[in-house]
């Protein structure tokens, strides 16, 4: 790739949750993918004064939920990035605790989710949602108005103010859009199969625990797998047209 390629940063909080299946779109846009691992690699930060280089930002999961941030100095950080994102008008996608600390640069205030929500529940997408340049494509993908979406999260948040919202589950936020250019969606849009099927087997108890049978998850998985990477590449398309079109800006 040449020096004028556009990148995107894509931040990891943890190893088990990577860009996975959104990776693709993303290279099949031209664009160049940029990771910083939180914990692994705390020098690669990009400084909050040179995000310039980048095309866009994706803010991935993490075991860590933004009521503990004075615990985890990256965070803190992060959110410093992604409220410049904001003032910026750069194209941001947060995905579970990335759309929880999206909501956070806003000012939205934290919450629990009033329930836990793990392995597969159904979304009800908004009118607006049709209309959105990135969520519409899921829209698309449904007749009903309704998509089945893979999650694992126990925390929430607040709309925040001036935000669209996008879909919702029994009062729960699960996507919303924040001006023009930035995305949350509560949930694991870019987890494929073999990473739900890892995670549902490395948190068996928890899902036992939370009342959640872990083989129906799993037999929703093998059900549900082609249709839901079929979303995320449209999703992912989505989003990089948006990454291009900031790229070529005036």
């Amino acid at each position: 790739m040449s020096a004028t390629t556009p990148e995107v940063l894509v931040v990891i909080h943890d190893p088990d949750d990577n860009l996975n299946e959104l990776a693709a779109p993303l290279a099949e846009a031209g664009l160049r993918i940029v990771t910083w691992d939180v914990k692994r690699d705390p020098e690669g930060a990009p400084a909050v004064d040179a995000l310039e280089r980048f095309s866009g930002i994706i803010s991935l999961g993490a075991y860590a939920g933004v009521s503990e941030e004075a615990e985890h100095p990256w965070m803190t950080h992060e959110k410093r990035i992604l409220e410049r994102a904001l003032e910026i008008g750069m194209p941001t996608l947060g995905l579970c605790f990335g759309s929880q600390l999206l909501a956070a640069a806003a000012g939205a205030p934290f919450k629990p989710s009033p329930v836990p929500e793990l392995g597969w529940t159904t979304v009800r997408l908004t009118d607006e949602a049709a209309a959105d340049p990135v969520v519409g494509a899921l829209a698309r993908s449904s007749d009903d108005g309704e998509v089945a979406v893979y999650h694992y999260h126990f925390d929430s948040h607040e709309l925040p103010e001036g935000a669209v919202l996008l879909g919702e589950t029994n009062g729960i936020i699960e996507a919303y859009r924040l001006g023009d250019a930035a995305w949350g969606l509560q949930f694991h849009l870019e987890v494929g199969l073999a990473s739900q099927l890892s995670w549902i087997a490395g948190g068996r108890s928890v899902y036992e625990r939370e009342g959640f049978d872990p083989e129906e998850h799993e037999r929703l998985s093998h059900e549900n797998w082609r249709r839901y990477r079929d979303q995320t590449l449209e999703v992912g398309a989505a989003f990089a047209q948006q990454a291009l079109s900031y790229a070529q800006r005036d």
